[in-house]
């Protein structure tokens, strides 16, 4: 099995941990937003309505890094890379989707450059 064949298997279940820890993140960005909100005492010093910010920006990174998840699934690598680079600029920086946006933008070669 060639390099790039398990570089996209190491790039597809890193993007598949980001997709999940995202969700997690975006519900726990909802529930500090919604007791804020709601008047309950929450977590002193946190402003309900950027909790709330935060959630639904990271939604949009969660759905490029599942935008990027399909893609990689599909083959194409240098897509599925640029997906998961921009799910993980948004923030929070996800250094996850990072790492794997980079792992399936430039492959590694095996045998050196030719």
């Amino acid at each position: 099995m060639d390099s790039t064949g398990k570089e996209m298997k190491i790039a597809r279940v890193l993007i598949t941990i980001s997709v999940i820890l995202g969700l997690f993140v975006v519900v726990t960005f909802l529930a500090i937003g919604i007791s804020g909100l709601a008047g309950k005492t929450g977590i002193p010093g946190t402003f309900p309505a950027g909790a709330l910010l935060l959630a639904a920006v990271k939604t949009a990174g969660t759905g490029f890094g599942l935008a990027a998840y399909r893609t990689i699934t599909r083959g194409d690598l240098r897509r599925a890379g640029r997906y998961a680079l921009i799910a993980s600029l948004l923030p929070p920086l996800d250094l996850i989707a990072l790492f794997a946006g980079l792992l399936a933008l430039f492959p590694h070669r095996e045998g050196g450059a030719e």
